[in-house]
């Protein structure tokens, strides 16, 4: 039953982010990010993939530092993004029980550097190499709306990405 429950809650996550990226703004693109990542950490702690969880705790907590990092100054210190990736090579040792744990902490420090001071293009770009090594961790801890969310997220993103590719090419062509 437990995983039932932690799947529905998955798929709900899933649906959450698939929209994140079809958003306009960096800042609504991270909205709907947040609401992804809490549903994502029950979603993880049910499963006892806590890799997972507590990548997307951070997660959820870094995502707020970079919507408001544009508004307070201190907030884009490099210091601060340099502690970030600190605690997720320290939670990654903590929450450690096989290789493929390690491949959510990856995913998640990759993500972070791309989107520290990137643009909307460059959040999407670092979502869409994400996802592949979110898969593999998906598929270690057998979550399948993970599984899913992951396949559907790729080809979504992609998607996005050459629509965005497409708009910027007409604009040229004006």
């Amino acid at each position: 039953m437990n995983v039932i429950i932690a799947n529905l809650i998955g798929i709900v996550a899933f649906i959450v982010s698939l929209i994140a990226y079809h958003r306009a703004t960096k800042e609504k693109i991270f909205e709907n990010m947040i609401i992804s990542n809490i549903l994502d950490v029950i979603h993880y702690i049910i499963l006892g993939a806590y890799s997972g969880s507590i990548t997307k705790v951070i997660a959820l907590i870094r995502n707020v530092v970079i919507v408001k990092k544009e508004k307070c100054k201190w907030l884009s210190s490099n210091i601060i993004l340099i502690l970030f990736i600190i605690i997720y090579v320290i939670s990654g040792i903590i929450t450690f029980t096989n290789i493929w744990s390690i491949f959510c902490i990856l995913a998640a420090i990759i993500y972070l550097m791309w989107c520290w001071n990137g643009n909307e293009l460059q959040v999407k770009k670092a979502a869409f190499y994400c996802y592949f090594l979110w898969l593999i961790y998906n598929i270690s801890v057998q979550s399948y709306a993970g599984i899913t969310s992951n396949i559907v997220s790729i080809v979504s993103t992609y998607i996005a990405l050459i629509n965005e590719r497409k708009n910027k090419n007409e604009r040229k062509q004006r």
